[in-house]
């Protein structure tokens, strides 16, 4: 997959020992986890992919295709929440 991952750029964040919390426009909070929290920082719009997984791979020690997996499930439920947008080309 060549997808660039940037963050939905309506959403207000701050990181709160270590976990991301975001605000919707709406105000509905989202409290992210420790691996989404790490896909969200490398989620400015310059890393797709391939390269944010293999950046999960090296932090949790699991195999590329652990990572891409887990990253997979992750991008979906992320975008579905508009959190995320995932899209097939990048910027640069």
């Amino acid at each position: 997959m060549s997808e660039c991952v940037v963050r939905n750029p309506r959403l207000a964040w701050r990181e709160v020992d270590g976990e991301m919390i975001i605000i919707s426009p709406d105000g509905q909070v989202h409290e992210l986890n420790e691996t989404a929290t790490l896909v969200w920082k490398h989620a400015a719009g310059d890393k797709g992919f391939e390269e944010i997984a293999d950046e999960m791979a090296a932090e949790y020690d699991v195999t590329l295709e652990e990572a891409r997996a887990d990253l997979a499930e992750l991008l979906v439920a992320l975008e579905h929440k508009q959190l995320l947008l995932v899209g097939s080309s990048r910027k640069g």
